[in-house]
């Protein structure tokens, strides 16, 4: 999102230069085409911007923008500052095992950005009325710029590469998300054990750390919360490379294709903060979609025609129900995805031009 963003901000009229801060280890300059960016800077920087007030980086800025201000604390800059608040899924769904100082921990923190930031920006109504209930009033002023839109109307290659087409099965339903509990694999695989078709319409997970869903115990993985997943699979039966194939990470070029060839993209996460880009792509794709039925995925789904298989979460009757119902009616589905290819829906410029507005305004609120 953030080079997508930055890019496109960058297009914009009377924007003379965006400066990117970033940590090396991101190699972010790797994401951008500097020769069709010339006003794009970016900077390496070992530590933490915030502790830089008066370092020139910060001072020949007009505005300083924080897209991720999730986690750490808020230190004063002395400019204009805007933040985009993602989601408050840590608050709604409270991870097992997390102690209750760390979540006030983190509620303070947050507050405390929520509180001195110029202007905040949230990515859907849903993330905006979430932090009304967990903040009050404070939160009524934020202005919704959604961030789950298309990533591009071209997605490159179609095919996947010989060596991922060799690990992966002829037909498969695809899930691409990390392994946050939030994003809901537990149910996802209880659900698949009782799929009729999951041998022939395997389900293919690529992710943040998917890969350790391989491991044999007593080797577990060394990550909250996937010991269990492990645990989870050997107990109820599904069989790694027959019925499961986590694929770990994978290059950003091999994303799309992945979508591209797969039988239905499922999205059975609890909570997400602005929707979800894999859908979008799926969709633009014409690839058909089985969805969470939770308030911010009807939000971000309502401008597009294609017909989705929504299920209950936190059911996996719900979810195995949708898996059978997609498969018994696909032809339906398929024909439908593919007609709403091109439905309309924000550009990156579209949301850049609502960003600056925002930059704009708060420039004019913090020096009058």
């Amino acid at each position: 999102m953030l080079a997508n963003l930055a890019t496109a901000i960058s297009r914009q009229n009377d924007i003379e230069l965006v400066r990117i801060v970033v940590p090396p280890q991101t190699e972010f300059a790797n994401k951008i085409d500097s020769s069709l960016y010339p006003n794009i800077e970016i900077v390496y920087l070992e530590g933490d911007i915030r502790h830089f007030i008066y370092h020139p980086i910060v001072e020949s800025c007009h505005v300083v923008y924080y897209f991720w201000p999730h986690g750490p604390e808020f230190v004063d800059v002395n400019k204009p500052s805007v933040i985009t608040f993602h989601d408050a899924i840590i608050l709604d769904y409270v991870p097992q095992f997390v102690t209750g100082e760390y979540i006030r921990d983190y509620w303070i923190k947050t507050k405390s950005w929520l509180e001195n930031s110029t202007k905040v920006i949230v990515s859907s109504q849903y993330v905006k009325a979430r932090l009304i209930s967990h903040f009050g009033n404070i939160c009524n002023s934020a202005t919704v710029i959604p961030h789950a839109i298309s990533p591009a109307k071209y997605f490159g290659a179609t095919a996947v590469t010989p060596e991922l087409a060799a690990k992966l099965p002829e037909k498969y339903i695809i899930y691409p998300a990390n392994t946050s509990p939030h994003k809901n694999h537990y149910n996802l695989f209880l659900a698949y054990a009782r799929f009729s078709r999951k041998e022939q319409i395997p389900l293919v997970l690529f992710g943040y750390l998917t890969e350790l869903l391989r491991s044999e115990p007593p080797y577990w993985p060394d990550h909250p919360s996937l010991p269990t997943l492990v645990s989870l699979i050997k107990r109820i039966g599904l069989r790694i490379d027959k019925d499961l194939f986590p694929l770990g990470l994978v290059k950003d070029q091999e994303v799309s294709p992945l979508i591209n060839n797969a039988y239905a993209l499922i999205m059975p996460s609890l909570a997400e903060g602005g929707g979800s880009y894999p859908i979008e792509e799926a969709l633009s794709m014409g690839v058909p979609v089985l969805c969470s039925d939770i308030p911010v995925m009807r939000e971000h789904l309502s401008r597009r025609s294609a017909k989705v298989a929504w299920f209950r979460p936190e059911s996996p009757d719900s979810i195995a129900h949708a898996l059978e119902h997609l498969v018994a009616n696909f032809k339906e589905y398929k024909q439908s995805a593919i007609d709403g290819i091109n439905d309309p829906t924000g550009t990156w410029d579209d949301i850049a031009k609502q960003y600056i507005s925002t930059f704009r305004s708060a420039y004019l609120d913090y020096w009058t």
